[in-house]
């Protein structure tokens, strides 16, 4: 690089000032008066201290929301959790009463006299409730084939007395006496309704969720379980009976699938089921949320022969 000056040496370092020693304010001459240094002042920081009250409001303000947040949180996952354990409670119940009853039904006994399964309904003014279901279901082999069951080879579902919200299931197994006839239904409901007031006959609990509801009769309101049993048979008994008393023919009965000789045809019995249950869990009243029954469903049937004895 090119210097305009090039036998000129600067010397760029700092050098301290030189203050004749006279001249110094700091060190006063012989004669002189000393003056007294000031105190050093405090500092005053420059930021506030504190918080006003207006912000402390505000602050209150913003926890309360974040709190609340919180609990209605809470709130909702404990419900959540109350909900799901309530149905899967009442599942379960469904699930276990449901393959009793219909394991039931699929391995009844029939014969010419007794197709198995029966259906009785209590009757208040015009309404029908069918809550009782009887099943032909021996222990062992069938005391009379071919004929009419024993009481001891029942297997009876329906709801408990006094108790509604409970369906059982009932057997008397020391009762050997032969039941009415089958369509005989006024003798039938007697029978049964001995038996579920009897102390000698074995009562399971199989639910004690069943949903009930008030039905008004006779001028009274009562309980009853919400469960439902409905009964088809093909041939019925009364086309069974219009062939006896020959109003029809043989092959003009109703036969499943149309599956019949002269001899011979195939009856169908065929069960469905209806079962409300409530949650096993329900909610509390303050909650404000209303407990809704669960409905459930299934069916069973069987087949059988019957034979042409005319």
């Amino acid at each position: 690089m090119f210097h305009p000056y090039p036998n000129l040496t600067v010397d760029l370092r700092r050098r301290p000032m030189r203050v004749p020693r006279a001249s110094c304010p700091c060190r006063p001459s012989a004669g002189q008066a000393t003056v007294a240094p000031r105190p050093a002042q405090a500092v005053l920081p420059t930021g506030r201290a504190g918080l006003t009250l207006v912000e402390l409001l505000v602050a209150a303000a913003i926890m309360a929301i974040v709190v609340a947040a919180l609990a209605f949180l809470a709130k909702a996952v404990y419900m959540g959790a109350d909900y799901s354990t309530g149905h899967g409670e009442a599942i379960q119940h469904a699930r276990v009463t449901l393959e009793r009853i219909t394991r039931m039904a699929n391995e009844a006994t029939t014969s010419p006299e007794f197709p198995g399964m029966l259906v009785l309904a209590a009757q208040e003014d015009d309404d029908r409730y069918p809550d009782t279901l009887i099943v032909w279901h021996p222990a062992a082999t069938a005391f009379d084939p071919d004929g009419l069951p024993r009481f001891k080879e029942l297997v009876i579902f329906c709801p408990k007395v006094g108790r509604p919200n409970e369906l059982i299931e009932l057997t008397a197994p020391g009762d050997t006496r032969t039941v009415p006839e089958y369509t005989d239904l006024n003798e039938w409901a007697e029978e049964i309704e001995a038996l579920r007031n009897s102390s000698t006959t074995r009562q399971t609990v199989l639910t004690d969720l069943v949903r009930t509801a008030l039905a008004v009769g006779g001028g009274t309101a009562t309980r009853r379980p919400c469960v439902r049993f409905d009964l088809r048979l093909r041939p019925s008994a009364a086309d069974l009976a219009q062939f006896k008393a020959g109003d029809v023919e043989w092959k003009e009965l109703p036969w499943v699938q149309n599956i019949f000789s002269e001899s011979l045809g195939l009856r169908q019995v065929w069960l469905r089921i209806e079962l409300q249950l409530m949650p096993g869990h329900p909610p509390a009243e303050s909650s404000g949320v209303v407990a809704r029954a669960i409905p459930f469903f299934d069916s069973a049937s069987i087949y059988y022969t019957l034979r042409n004895e005319d």
